[in-house]
């Protein structure tokens, strides 16, 4: 199943599980986005205006949703940094939140956190994992069996 829907730069969607959430937004902009890796390296991301940025939490709530936010504009306003951490590392298991940047981005409950320098695979909850979520000029299109969802500006 194929669920397309608009975005605007001025709103998040989010995606729900009962166990987590994923926020989507256009970056807005022409743009960069910095990602540190383990090898020590600084890839740029050029981002268009239409790109996505899809932030993922293992959590629901008021709270994660304006975690979510705030990365949101940490990311474009800010330009903070993408981190990227070793396989196994131990932190990856303390993020309330991971991040992917780009045109495509699917969603997977089997991969480590923070772990993943490639932008089109993001680890999500469960109920989440299998989506398969593409910019589109005025929104997104999302394959995949998408239950609940909801829209907020930023």
């Amino acid at each position: 199943m194929i669920t397309e829907l608009p975005l605007p730069p001025t709103e998040v969607l989010f995606l729900q599980g009962s166990n987590g959430v994923v926020g989507l937004a256009k970056f807005g902009k022409k743009g960069s986005i910095f990602m540190g890796t383990p090898d020590l390296e600084e890839i740029a991301i050029f981002m268009e205006p239409e790109a996505l940025i899809a932030v993922s939490a293992f959590d629901t709530g008021n709270r994660v949703e304006k975690g979510i936010k705030s990365m949101i504009h940490l990311l474009r306003e800010m330009g903070a940094p993408l981190l990227v951490l070793p396989d196994d590392h131990p932190t990856s298991k303390r993020l309330p939140l991971v991040v992917s940047c780009g045109e495509l981005v699917r969603l997977d409950c089997q991969i480590q956190p923070g772990t993943h320098p490639e932008q089109d695979i993001l680890c999500a909850c469960d109920e989440l994992s299998g989506l398969k979520i593409k910019a589109t000029s005025t929104g997104v299109e999302i394959q995949g069996n998408l239950k609940d969802w909801s829209r907020a500006k930023l």
